[in-house]
């Protein structure tokens, strides 16, 4: 099917791929990982023209105004959801709701640590857990993305620029540890989670944006019968896990559409004006979501 394209999210995989720093593709690859818009032409009989979707999985390269797609790599938007909303939904909503109901399994009796609480992938955490009914531990580099991580639900806040991370969880947790750690950070982060897991603890380890090995001592780990999983998008769309996404997608838009989440947009930016967008999302001063505005169809 085609899809004239309205919105596209932007993401750290873009900036990695248009670096040479990917793992997943290398330049000239188009970068792109998500984007929402109406079908134009379908031989799908449940997507006909005119329908608006989200488009998600493996695909890369979705910088563009028109693309043709699977009708397995789109879901049907509910009518009160934009385009412009569902954009920012695939990449950073759907591996949070994977990683915290398929792996972690997250409960209401759990303590959940996140890591750069104010990042995408934070921000939808945080609502999903809250949901849940766990408590947040929403750990950050300043005030002000604390504070926006307290206004979407998080109830523990911890200043990692001012005090150190793992002491700070000794104290919270009174030395017990959290029960479960969604690690969006990598290197010495993903150390210290794992120091600051709990007996049974659940750990979902999903990105390494800080390039940087981690060093961890396996003592941190297995005498506490840890769960530690790994988790990479891309890769799930590409062994075809495509039913299982869409029926996650489906109920991250169900929510959205009955206001139990909120899907916080820092800033669009026209296509063509994606260097700049990338320029913000580098600066580490974004608190939410950036997105690209294709131009309409003519």
């Amino acid at each position: 099917m085609r899809v004239a394209i309205e919105a596209i999210g932007v993401n750290r995989a873009d900036i990695l791929l248009r670096t040479g720093a990917y793992h997943g593709a290398q330049p000239p690859a188009r970068p792109g990982l998500e984007a929402a818009g109406v079908v134009v032409e379908s031989r799908a009989a449940r997507l006909p023209v005119g329908s608006r979707v989200v488009i998600f999985g493996h695909r890369k390269g979705l910088y563009v105004t028109e693309a043709v797609v699977h009708e397995d790599e789109v879901a049907l938007l509910p009518e009160v959801v934009t385009t412009t909303t569902a954009a920012a939904l695939p990449v950073n909503w759907l591996t949070a709701w994977y990683c915290l109901h398929r792996l972690i399994r997250l409960r209401p009796d759990d303590t959940l640590l996140i890591p750069a609480a104010a990042s995408g992938v934070g921000t939808a955490a945080i609502q999903i857990a809250r949901h849940v009914g766990a408590a947040v531990i929403a750990a950050a580099s300043s005030a002000e993305k604390l504070a926006f991580a307290a206004r979407l639900g998080a109830n523990i806040l911890v200043n990692y620029a001012e005090i150190n991370l793992l002491e700070a969880l000794r104290d919270i947790t009174e030395n017990k540890g959290v029960t479960a750690f969604l690690d969006t950070v990598g290197g010495q982060t993903f150390a210290d989670g794992l120091k600051a897991l709990a007996p049974f603890g659940r750990v979902a380890a999903l990105a390494n944006v800080t390039l940087e090995p981690s060093l961890i001592n396996v003592r941190d780990f297995y005498p506490k019968n840890a769960h530690i999983y790994g988790f990479q998008l891309g890769n799930l769309m590409a062994a075809g896990r495509y039913p299982e996404a869409r029926t996650d997608l489906e109920d991250i838009l169900a929510q959205v559409a009955n206001g139990a989440f909120q899907v916080p947009i820092a800033a669009t930016f026209p296509l063509a004006a994606a260097a700049a967008a990338h320029e913000r999302l580098e600066s580490r001063t974004v608190m939410g979501k950036l997105l690209l505005v294709a131009p309409p169809q003519t």
